[in-house]
């Protein structure tokens, strides 16, 4: 992860995401202090959620990720990949983040936020 005074950041490569499906890194937010943002591969594209669900704080990133989706897995609660949003309505919404792939490379836009080295 890069250390640099950015609001992007390098957390994984690509292929190490599609080998996992999903991979969650620590982050510390300045006014509500650490936590974790985790990666999602779709089998298509790339995405970065909070890692936490908004019902009773299950980690996402051991949830089943389906096309643009990923499920809950402690109450099975559906969330929208791109936007956060808990399609079901089971619960609120979750943050969601920009990601993209650069050179092989999986980047999380994380605004004011510091990555914690792994």
């Amino acid at each position: 992860m890069t250390t640099e005074a950015t609001d992007d950041f390098d957390v994984c490569s690509l292929d190490e995401l599609k080998n996992k499906g999903a991979l969650p890194f620590d982050f510390v937010h300045p006014k509500l202090g650490r936590h974790e943002i985790a990666v999602f591969w779709d089998g298509k594209d790339v995405f970065a959620l909070e890692n936490y669900c908004t019902h009773e704080g299950a980690m996402l990133s051991y949830g089943y990720v389906e096309p643009g989706q990923i499920i809950c897995p402690l109450h099975a609660a559906v969330f929208d990949l791109k936007t956060g949003a808990c399609v079901d309505r089971f619960t609120t919404d979750t943050a969601a983040y920009e990601a993209e792939v650069r050179d092989g490379r999986v980047w999380v836009v994380a605004p004011g936020e510091t990555p914690v080295d792994r």
